[in-house]
């Protein structure tokens, strides 16, 4: 008696393990799933969609001052990729172009600022940005107001970036991402707070391509890869528009591997956009390679409004199936 009892524990003790790691199986897969989700990146929080405006909204502010004063004949083709450009009428230019180019370029060639700022209000107004003679009241109050937009998407950028922060290490920010956005947003207070034009627009750019590293941690409507994109375009625009030709071919030439990724997506929303991007892409490079900056303002614009189509394209069907990188 003894010994039968004895195999009809074994058996027992024999079922009991044989259902444990099934058990265990079953509880592994379970377990994987809150893993998956949780390797997923965390949607983006609101700051970081209130960041990028207001530095869009700089670059554009910025922009716009920089070709009224370096290239007047060509102010209106303002950047249309850019959507802060469009705040201060840089879309309204474009469309406009005929009225807008034929004021503003009528004192001739590239340096008729000086007869427009007589006739033009607006060209007036920058006109007399430089001397401060004969306006004690008005003078005073019109350079503070000429920088005034950007001091306020700057503090706008500040509060935001500091509510941010915290979240963005939590996503996994690499610190040395945290970092390089830091001095990027401090060189540009400091240019702004010095109304140094040219610095100011290098600096809001170059805070611009910090983007795309948030773009990595969280979850956003636009893939990384096009912030890359852009920032290359827009820097090497402004590079270009300061005579740095080494510089501006070397921030054109790093778009391709970006590019390279965010072609195919594209490709399969709009076959047409993403060739006549490409193409547009393409030219600027050309441009750029012949050191014409009127060549380089226009293929520069005809690329940004073409990334500017390409991101509501990208961000219109649900976000899930976009580039993880």
């Amino acid at each position: 008696m003894h010994p039968k009892r004895f195999p009809f524990i074994l058996l027992a003790l024999l079922l009991i393990i044989l259902m444990v790691p099934s058990g265990c199986g079953q509880k592994q897969s379970a377990s994987q799933k809150p893993q998956s989700s949780a390797g997923q990146k965390p949607k983006a929080p609101p700051e970081a969609e209130d960041m990028l405006k207001q530095i869009t909204t700089v670059i554009g502010e910025l922009d716009r001052k920089t070709r009224m004063k370096k290239v007047p004949s060509l102010q209106q083709a303002a950047p249309g990729g850019v959507e802060g450009g469009q705040g201060q009428g840089s879309q309204g230019n474009q469309e406009s172009g005929g009225s807008q180019g034929g004021g503003s370029s009528s004192g001739g060639g590239s340096q008729g600022q000086g007869g427009g700022s007589s006739s033009g209000s607006d060209q007036g107004k920058e006109g007399g940005q430089k001397s401060s003679s004969g306006q004690s009241d008005g003078g005073q109050q019109k350079t503070p107001n000429q920088w005034q937009k950007e001091l306020q998407s700057l503090k706008i950028i500040h509060s935001s970036w500091n509510k941010l922060e915290p979240k963005a290490v939590e996503a996994g920010l690499p610190p040395g991402d945290r970092e390089n956005f830091k001095l990027a947003l401090n060189d540009l207070t400091i240019a702004i707070s010095n109304q140094r034009l040219e610095e100011s627009l290098l600096a809001a750019i170059e805070l611009y391509g910090q983007y795309a590293g948030l773009a990595r941690i969280f979850t956003m409507p636009t893939p990384a890869e096009f912030y890359e994109v852009q920032y290359g375009v827009m820097s090497s625009m402004a590079e270009a528009s300061r005579g740095d030709w080494a510089t501006a071919t070397d921030k054109i030439t790093a778009i391709s591997d970006p590019w390279s990724v965010l072609l195919p997506l594209i490709g399969k929303k709009d076959t047409m956009l993403a060739q006549q991007t490409d193409l547009s892409l393409k030219d600027l490079q050309d441009a750029i390679s012949s050191e014409e900056i009127n060549l380089v303002v226009f293929k520069g614009d005809i690329a940004l409004n073409n990334l500017k189509m390409l991101e509501k394209k990208l961000s219109k069907p649900q976000s899930g199936s976009q580039s993880s990188s």
